[in-house]
């Protein structure tokens, strides 16, 4: 399914002029615009029309596909159903100064998929990433990147969430990025919920997110960390 829209077209622009070593002003010739067009095209103020994205193929010298974006629905596995009970979802994780950081997570079904929009409830619920879910009763995985076409620094997130081992209403799982946009990754353990925590829930919460001796001792042994997130004692 192809989906031509104002937040893939014009980085996918952007991405494909410069890849072909060309200015805004080149462009803007070989399609006949205006240059401040051309700019308005990449900043996703205004879309061109069909006639207009075939000449910029032309001009750029790659086909149609390069300039649009495909979403591929699989129908083996639920990956367009959004597998909780709410559409909003309230993530948790400790921060680098050992405070519990809130996130918002917003599920939208758009263009037959379940696009995931991740929010900063502090920054008025600004928007981060943009990415889409996929999921069976045992596990689900979102998959982000920059939401804004104008951020040239590259980043993407992926959350795992486990669905299976869960003993109250709390899911947990990890999220992977990178640090303060250094592209040094960090994998952080994460808690899920439907609702905001309560002041008097927020240690207990804080607990299940320390990485345990258990889990240190582990690390020290096999190189590698296997994150406890069965979540099977509730609080």
């Amino acid at each position: 399914m192809y989906s031509l829209n104002s937040y893939n077209f014009g980085e996918l622009f952007r991405t494909a002029r410069k890849s072909k070593k060309l200015s805004i002003e080149n462009v803007a010739e070989k399609i006949n615009k205006a240059p401040s067009t051309v700019y308005k095209y990449e900043n996703n103020t205004i879309i061109p029309d069909f006639e207009t994205v075939i000449s910029i193929c032309n001009a750029l010298k790659i086909s149609l596909d390069e300039l649009t974006y495909k979403e591929k629905i699989d129908n083996d596995i639920i990956t367009s159903i959004n597998p909780f009970t709410t559409d909003t979802l309230y993530m948790y994780y400790i921060d680098n100064q050992d405070k519990l950081y809130e996130m918002k997570l917003e599920l939208k079904a758009e263009e037959g998929i379940t696009k995931v929009y991740f929010k900063v409830p502090s920054l008025n619920d600004r928007i981060f990433f943009i990415g889409s879910i996929e999921s069976n009763t045992d596990v689900a995985f979102i998959n982000l990147k920059n939401y804004s076409a104008t951020n040239n620094h590259f980043e993407k997130v992926m959350i795992y969430i486990n669905m299976c081992y869960s003993s109250d209403n709390i899911k947990m799982g990890v999220i992977v990025g990178e640090k303060d946009n250094t592209y040094s990754p960090v994998i952080k353990k994460i808690c899920i919920m439907d609702k905001l925590i309560s002041k008097v829930e927020t240690q207990e919460v804080i607990e299940r997110l320390e990485i345990t001796e258990e889990e240190i001792e582990q690390i020290k042994k096999d190189g590698y960390w296997y994150p406890n997130i069965d979540n099977q004692g509730g609080y």
